[in-house]
């Protein structure tokens, strides 16, 4: 980097912890240019998965944690607050809000307020269930208020745009789609990676159903069990594979042991591996009650697995011939569906020109956001 060149400091609304809108954020930081700084504003004051990672490449880990303030009113203002504050201190160029419900529409508040000059709203999501039904009442209302603050909108998805955004940004089309890249190639078929994990696992012989997510609501991991319990029944040489951690771990190990298939569940926790352990895999099952778009599905398609999805998932990750759609919520459906690809188990085809060809390339991705950084901060 020329010593001259002006710093162009971004912002990330996003978790540091092991899922997908994290992993995106910090593997983009890899990528783009070195004078591009990205900090990450969290609201929890506790080590995170790729916290260090994150460091490691110069950024800033910026925590305003109010979980311990009773009154919703006060926690309300101080952490709007404490927002304003820090984006005047640091002179952020851009904040980059990773929104899973339009109510992350504060935080572009907030940086209006403070007067940063570029405020994305990004939108990752398209549902969102949380366990605050007044909150969940104003959603019209933060929708309006991004007329007012934001700046730029970003969509992984249409679907994600209609939900996120105003009618009127939506409708106009007045929106910008990024794509969640990967890195196509770490994905290609890796016989060594699937011989060394399964043997580390002890499952050699096993037919392997695998999934990859954080353990909750929106995942479906009750469903998950329930599906592969009746296709156990079928296939006693199954294990299932669940990678992630959570805070529903405890209740669906609990549940497990109550179907009386924990000796068939194996709960992985989190790993930097996710190419190895989808190589371990023999498919890739993913009924999430909602996503924006389900990175991982296209991850497991780019490994070459039959990725099994719910009717939940969005067009945009049906890319590859491995791509199954299951419709509606009945265990035997899925259960008969993954019984239909168990004799092609051993034959992995390589998707990664696919995927490519439909837009998720890392580096494009990484590209796309570099370009607009740049321009944003005119230098």
């Amino acid at each position: 980097m020329n010593d001259n060149q002006k710093t162009v400091k971004v912002i990330h609304m996003a978790p540091l912890g092991s899922g997908g809108i994290s992993k995106l954020t910090v593997t983009i930081n890899e990528l783009i240019a070195d004078n591009i700084q990205f900090d990450y504003l969290v609201f929890r004051n506790k080590k995170e998965f790729l916290e260090d990672k994150a460091i490691s490449l110069g950024g800033k880990k910026q925590v305003i944690d109010v979980a311990n303030i009773k009154n919703d009113f006060l926690k309300f203002f101080i952490k709007m607050r404490a927002m304003v504050n820090l984006f005047k201190r640091e002179q952020y160029d851009v904040v980059h809000v990773d929104a899973s419900t339009p109510y992350d529409v504060m935080v572009a508040i907030a940086a209006k307020i403070a007067g940063v000059p570029t405020i994305v709203m990004h939108s990752h999501n398209d549902n969102f269930q949380s366990q605050k039904p007044l909150r969940d009442a104003f959603i019209p209302i933060y929708k309006l208020l991004m007329k007012v603050v934001v700046t730029d909108y970003f969509t992984i998805s249409e679907k994600s745009a209609k939900f996120m955004f105003p009618k009127s940004v939506y409708e106009s089309g007045n929106y910008t789609l990024v794509k969640n890249g990967i890195d196509v190639e770490q994905y290609a078929y890796n016989k060594d990676a699937r011989k060394r994990i399964r043997e580390e696992l002890g499952i050699q012989d096993k037919v392997v159903v695998g999934h990859v997510g954080r353990f909750v609501y929106q995942k479906n991991h009750d469903f998950i069990l329930e599906a592969f319990a009746e296709f156990h029944k079928h296939c006693l040489n199954s294990v299932l594979l669940l990678v992630g951690e959570g805070e529903l771990l405890q209740s669906i190990q609990d549940k497990a042991k109550n179907m009386r298939i924990a000796d068939s569940v194996i709960f992985y926790g989190v790993t930097y591996d996710i190419p190895g352990v989808l190589q371990a895999m023999d498919m890739f099952i993913f009924p999430s009650r909602f996503e924006g778009l389900g990175i991982v599905a296209i991850e497991a398609q780019a490994a070459g697995l039959p990725t099994i999805c719910a009717d939940t998932i969005v067009d945009e990750v049906d890319i590859t011939p491995k791509f199954i759609r299951v419709h509606g919520w009945n265990p035997n459906d899925w259960a008969d569906q993954m019984l239909k690809v168990v004799p092609d188990c051993d034959k992995r085809s390589d998707c990664r020109a696919e995927v490519i060809d439909a837009g998720y390339d890392i580096k494009n991705t990484a590209q796309q956001l570099e370009n607009f950084y740049v321009h944003s901060a005119r230098i």
